[in-house]
């Protein structure tokens, strides 16, 4: 399924730049939602506002991102993790942060991800050359 969709996806190149705009502008969303949110700070235990649907729905946002932004992209994998990474730095530098705890993970999960995305992309490439350089 997702590889008709990349096909057809192929066809049109301006409709298939589009979606994958849209998926990081979601996955932004879904940074911003989640750190002002505060999903770690709900829910009676933590003496914090009620766990709503608003609370986990960055989630929501975040599955269907990375789903439009890797059926929709070029292959290449490091804007996903780096626009996370970005719009939770920029919302917590609004004072808009619900969880210092979230915001902390989802720096770290991010700066991990694109360390482990930067060397997927590169890596191959890297082997090339080295195979071109040894023949």
């Amino acid at each position: 399924m997702i590889s008709r969709l990349r096909q057809r996806l192929g066809r049109h190149p301006g409709t298939a730049r589009l979606v994958s705009v849209a998926g990081l502008l979601l996955i932004a969303a879904a940074a911003t939602l989640g750190v002002r949110s505060g999903v770690t700070a709900c829910g009676p235990q933590t003496f914090g506002p009620a766990c709503t649907a608003g609370n986990l729905g960055w989630l929501a946002l975040l599955a269907v991102g990375v789903l439009a932004a890797v059926v929709a992209g070029t292959g290449v994998l490091w804007p996903i993790p780096a626009i996370w990474t970005v719009a939770a730095l920029l919302s917590a530098a609004r004072d808009d942060v619900g969880s210092t705890t979230f915001l902390v993970d989802a720096t770290t999960v991010g700066l991990a991800a694109l360390v482990a995305a930067v060397w997927v992309d590169v890596s191959p490439r890297a082997r090339q050359r080295r195979a071109r350089r040894d023949d």
